[in-house]
């Protein structure tokens, strides 16, 4: 058995069975070239991104001479997602100090935390490809963060950061559990076209998860409002015009995003077919996502739905997005997929 790498033999000490591929799910040994990226089963990949083994069979005789650039790799990949990682816990913890009784933190802690954070995560996803499900999680993450952000900059809505906090938080770690390193490259001359769909599809995503999060927290304070309790969660949570505006303003912002994801997608396909398999499941989730929250825009603007029922039809939305997505991963677990 060969090194993909170098094209040395392998010593019998290095070969070792087939692993699983933690991001393709296919079965991978030293050597194997059925997919042009690398496969790993370490969470923590500190051998050279070069070497297309697994990480029981790492390039023999001269890998040690490239082990600086698996340094590399930690680096400025690993610390900065780990960075990141504890300033979203910070400021997860700091939205929800003052449901504990304790006094709230100073905006400019509320803020800059999760904007240290978000800025400490792009230096690390800026060296990943945007393929696989770890570095989309990132991805994802990062506009969550992003937008908690603008959230109480611009609309004066802090009480997000009690889902968005924790929803960063959560995908930081799952990705780094998953293993974040290379994944399948794209055509060289789609690269930037393939990238720009992938970022604007998972923005798409993000404000989807806003307008849930914005219509969940709306719903909360009109049941404390209709009932006259007045606690926590009417001194902290914003008003519902507020509220009820924030998700009008993702709706109507992530449904063109979305949409130039797809049609991003779609000219990909056709201009550089061949690139990347694409699997018929991420197909029919994506249209299924586009059409839900293309229908959640169309009660709100042309049918003028506001309020409760609006709230309503977007949690119901992401629901069915989420619900989809869960069904299309347990009926094909081994499959490559967009998430």
């Amino acid at each position: 058995m060969t090194c993909s790498r170098c094209s040395v033999p392998l010593p019998a000490s290095r070969v070792r069975r087939p692993r699983k591929c933690v991001w393709c799910s296919r079965s991978c040994t030293p050597g194997s070239t059925r997919r042009p990226g690398w496969c790993s089963t370490s969470i923590i990949q500190t051998f050279a991104p070069g070497c297309r083994s697994v990480s029981s069979g790492r390039c023999p005789p001269n890998w040690p001479s490239a082990l600086p650039a698996g340094r590399r790799h930690v680096r400025v990949v690993l610390v900065p997602h780990l960075l990141a990682l504890g300033l979203y816990g910070l400021a997860t913890a700091l939205a929800l100090a003052p449901f504990a009784g304790l006094r709230p933190a100073p905006r400019a802690l509320t803020l800059g935390l999760p904007l240290a954070g978000a800025a400490a995560q792009v230096v690390g996803v800026a060296q990943l490809t945007p393929v696989g499900v770890a570095p989309v999680l990132s991805i994802l993450a990062l506009f969550l963060a992003l937008l908690q952000v603008v959230s109480e900059r611009v609309f004066r809505a802090p009480a997000v950061a009690l889902f968005t906090g924790p929803l960063a938080t959560g995908l930081v770690a799952l990705a780094l559990l998953l293993g974040l390193g290379p994944g399948d490259a794209p055509s060289a001359g789609g690269n930037a076209w393939f990238i720009l769909h992938v970022t604007l599809s998972v923005l798409g995503l993000a404000l989807l998860a806003l307008a849930f999060i914005t219509a969940a927290l709306y719903l909360l304070q009109f049941r404390e409002l209709k009932s006259k309790r007045f606690g926590a969660v009417f001194r902290l949570f914003p008003p519902l015009e507020r509220l009820d505006r924030l998700n009008h303003v993702s709706l109507v912002a992530g449904f063109p995003t979305l949409t130039l994801g797809v049609l991003l997608a779609v000219g990909y396909a056709v201009r550089y077919a061949g690139g990347m398999h694409v699997d018929p499941a991420q197909v029919v989730w994506g249209s299924f996502t586009w059409v839900v929250l293309g229908s959640a825009v169309w009660v709100r603007v042309v049918r003028r739905w506001a309020g409760r029922r609006a709230a309503f039809a977007s949690i119901a939305g992401f629901a069915a997005v989420l619900l989809v997505y869960l069904a299309f991963k347990l009926a094909a677990p081994g499959t490559q997929r967009f998430l």
